[in-house]
């Protein structure tokens, strides 16, 4: 491992002091756009900074469930066909949303059909109640876009209505990107650790470089791939030690050091029944809940 001396200072105190100023300003830029004519001349300021703050967000919302990269996607696509009163209110209840920190109200769409009528809608009465504990679980492992909307949606179905503990799924692909997301995200809970990742991330920007100097110091860029899922264990657990880890993997347990075993709460041997890691996840987060 190299370490990396040069610090870069940063312009927030954190991530979410960050996410919310950018947020702000673009609900302020669309709804001074919303308000001029087609044509005006100050349109086309207004829209470069839109442009630029969406590409911004789309960099940070990558480790969010909410509003999340789904959400910047298709609040991108809005720009492009020039909708700018929508584009306006929705940005507008999405930030709204996204100040008052509950998770109520708060949901990912992965039906494009379905797209524009759920950004920003209250779901709270069908999503989550009250009564419910949220919190999110982070899949490390390189998916395709469809691949990564049926994991989620797999995992979506296997809720009950009336279940206690109830949680969202984050898909990152890479290494770096999953300790990105355990540093910057405080609603992952668990994290479950799918084969070997690979190291580097796609998703870095000079925009996030100031909040992961812990992350960039880690060099592990030259060893195999099949190293990184029991390093990547070991490093959550020094930056998030209350979390529960999970590995899957095709090495038999005969196979893997004891360090491995111990890191991780269960090992589960290639792409076991999801139910059975439903369970176990919900499992976990309930004792956490019940130990005095």
């Amino acid at each position: 491992m190299t370490e990396k001396k040069k610090q870069i200072s940063a312009p927030f105190y954190s991530i979410n002091q960050l996410r919310v100023e950018q947020w702000n300003a673009l609900k302020n830029e669309c709804v001074q756009l919303s308000h001029l004519s087609k044509g005006d001349k100050a349109e086309s300021t207004h829209c470069n900074r839109i442009n630029e703050l969406l590409q911004h967000l789309a960099c940070v919302e990558q480790y969010f469930v909410f509003p999340g990269k789904s959400n910047v996607e298709r609040l991108t696509k809005m720009m492009r066909r020039t909708e700018y009163m929508a584009l306006a209110h929705h940005i507008s209840e999405l930030t709204r949303q996204l100040v008052s920190d509950s998770p109520h109200g708060k949901t990912i769409v992965h039906n494009d059909e379905d797209a524009e009528l759920a950004l920003g809608e209250d779901v709270s009465e069908h999503n989550i109640k009250k009564s419910q504990i949220f919190f999110e679980v982070l899949f490390v492992e390189d998916l395709t876009a469809k691949e990564e909307i049926s994991l989620t949606e797999k995992l979506h179905k296997l809720r009950e209505q009336d279940d206690q503990f109830i949680y969202d799924v984050i898909v990152q692909p890479s290494f770096q990107d999953a300790l990105i997301a355990v540093l910057f995200n405080h609603n992952i809970q668990a994290a479950v650790v799918r084969y070997a990742p690979k190291f580097k991330s796609e998703n870095i920007s000079p925009l996030l470089k100031p909040y992961i100097q812990n992350v960039l110091n880690i060099d592990f860029e030259s060893l195999p791939e099949s190293e990184l899922g029991p390093l990547l264990g070991e490093l959550i657990q020094k930056f998030r030690p209350e979390l529960d880890l999970y590995y899957v993997t095709d090495t038999s347990l005969s196979n893997l050091k004891d360090t491995t075993i111990r890191q991780f709460r269960r090992i589960y041997y290639r792409r076991e029944d999801l139910q059975e890691m439903h369970l176990g996840i919900i499992r976990g987060i309930r004792e956490r809940y019940e130990t005095p």
